[in-house]
């Protein structure tokens, strides 16, 4: 008579049985390791800060007065 398990697949409690239950018990951590290092860079992008150095403040700032001048009309064509 065959065992049958919670899924429906056959249970096999020898060897053999032994040695499949360990090969998918390392696929499934091998997959849990991944999709947890994948969250955590996820996590990593949400939350890291990004920097502006003063050189490129100044300059978005000089872009934004050009564009305000265009705007207003100053800036000849």
């Amino acid at each position: 008579e065959v065992e049958l398990s919670s899924d429906g697949s056959a249970v096999n409690t020898g060897p053999k049985g032994v040695i499949n239950d360990w090969r998918r018990f390392k696929q499934l951590e091998t997959e849990q390791r991944q999709e947890q290092r994948r969250e955590m860079e996820r996590l990593i992008k949400k939350l890291s800060m990004t920097c502006r150095s003063h050189l490129d403040e100044e300059t978005e700032k000089q872009k934004q007065k050009e564009l305000q001048e265009k705007i207003n009309g100053k800036v000849a064509w």
